[in-house]
């Protein structure tokens, strides 16, 4: 069975991700799903640059201009109405696009949302008084106090993004960040996440101009429209809030474009950070061309539906059998435990504190590879010392390009310390210490520290092998 991809092209405002979209579209002959939630309304078609009726018709999209600014639509919303739509297309297709800066909504799809407890809606109203009375900066301080956590993350100059972290605060009596899960629930599909990007200055510039075509394209005569609606939630949003001050008479119409290219390009800057965050993305430039762009795509589709074959290694006591398994469950392929395919004789040298020479292990190596080589098409997560690069070699026989090493590096006094407080291990310092002394330590390899936590280790692993392959 082919595996499902859905491709997330992600990047900074005025980058060009519809135009690679449309692409990729075109080549994979599937659809698009707007992940830019300023784009869902049809009242707002020049402020947020929705895609011209040419490039509509150029690729099949959804989730355009296909709510009223009256309507009440969440984030939540989206995600279960993507979530569905995502399963009927990929009944007649095996790629998706997704594109977007919206980097709430786009992770509402890949990696899905926090779920958050029923809050009486008076809050939200007694807020949003005081947002009318008092300003951002009432709300500011107030999400200070009640989450310096949350306070570090959100988009400060977001009143929507305030009021909701401050209704779950007020509602609930603990903070916001409390309800935020650390380990997301697997989606039904692969994400090969596509990131466009620039220099700062070219990004600016290429902000600055688009503003400058919105207001040749009717930007003045749009926001004077929704002019007696600037209340509402769909509408407190860069581009429309600087305008309506226009009309409020408190600022010139330079001064208000001005600012609405400054409040942008403050924008780009949170969603370069916000995407950077995933460190699976595979980032290119803007000029680079789409065929380019599409064939790192394929290779890197190609790579996330190829079986990992991966050997844990290290001395006895870094985690190996740990990691192992942690791995071979997010692969969802099988573990084995190197150890268990020692000789006897091997066992009662090393209960006896008797260091292995290299004859003992060699047998016990060519046993591994084998097990290797009979799982290399349906994967398979190994833990064994692999100690010197000789005996890698040896597991690496016949399989030497699809064999991954992941290295837990440790020093003699952390795995001391660790060994110590297993009740069960039989490991004699001398026999540790030869251990140490026998490590060739990898050049080849995904080597990581094993002070952090097996959660730490397992996400990073997964993180660094997807983007390790070609």
């Amino acid at each position: 069975m082919i595996k499902k991809t859905l491709i997330s092209v992600v990047g900074p405002t005025a980058i060009g991700k519809t135009k690679l979209a449309i692409a990729l579209a075109q080549h994979f002959k599937t659809d698009i799903i707007s992940a830019d939630s300023r784009q869902f309304y049809k009242e707002m078609r020049i402020g947020t640059a929705v895609p011209t009726d040419e490039e509509l018709q150029s690729a099949k999209h959804h989730f355009i201009q296909h709510k009223s600014i009256q309507e009440s639509y969440s984030v939540g919303d989206f995600e279960k109405e993507a979530l569905l739509l995502l399963r009927t297309l990929f009944q007649k297709t095996n790629v998706v696009v997704l594109v977007g800066g919206s980097g709430l909504y786009v992770d509402a799809v890949t990696t899905g949302l926090d779920y958050f407890p029923k809050i009486n809606p008076e809050i939200r109203l007694r807020l949003n008084a005081e947002l009318q009375e008092h300003g951002l900066i009432r709300l500011q301080e107030q999400l200070k106090t009640l989450d310096a956590s949350y306070y570090e993350q959100v988009d400060l100059e977001n009143p929507h993004r305030l009021i909701r972290a401050l209704e779950v605060c007020i509602g609930s009596g603990k903070p916001y960040s409390s309800f935020i899960r650390k380990v997301k629930p697997k989606r039904p599909f692969d994400i090969c996440s596509v990131g466009i990007t620039a220099d700062r200055e070219i990004i600016y510039d290429r902000i600055n101009r688009r503003v400058d075509l919105m207001l040749a394209g009717g930007l003045l005569e749009e926001t004077k429209s929704l002019y007696h609606h600037k209340e509402l939630n769909a509408l407190q949003t860069v581009g429309y809030k600087e305008m309506f001050k226009h009309f409020d008479g408190a600022w010139e119409l330079d001064f208000a474009l001005s600012e609405v290219k400054k409040n942008t390009r403050r924008f780009a800057k949170r969603q370069l950070t916000w995407f950077k965050k995933n460190e699976n993305t595979l980032w290119v430039d803007f000029e680079t061309k789409a065929a380019e762009v599409i064939d790192k795509v394929e290779k890197h589709i190609h790579s996330m539906h190829t079986t990992p074959i991966i050997c844990v290694m290290g001395v006895s006591g870094c985690g190996k059998s740990t990691i192992g398994k942690r791995l071979a469950k997010e692969f969802d392929i099988p573990f084995f435990d190197g150890d268990d395919y020692h000789s006897e004789a091997n066992v009662k040298k090393m209960a006896a504190g008797i260091p292995l020479n290299d004859q003992d292990r060699k047998a016990w190596l060519e046993r591994l590879n084998a097990l290797l080589v009979a799982h290399k098409n349906k994967g398979l997560i190994i833990a064994c010392s692999a100690l010197k690069k000789r005996y890698r070699e040896i597991l690496s026989q016949k399989i030497t390009n699809q064999l991954e090493f992941v290295y837990l590096e440790g020093t003699f006094e952390e795995i001391s310390e660790r060994l110590q407080q297993r009740k069960d291990h039989f490991m004699p310092a001398g026999l540790l210490q030869s251990q140490f002394d026998t490590l060739e330590a990898p050049t080849k390899a995904i080597t990581i520290s094993i002070l952090k936590t097996p959660l730490e280790i397992t996400s990073k692993i997964v993180a660094l092998y997807k983007t390790k392959k070609p």
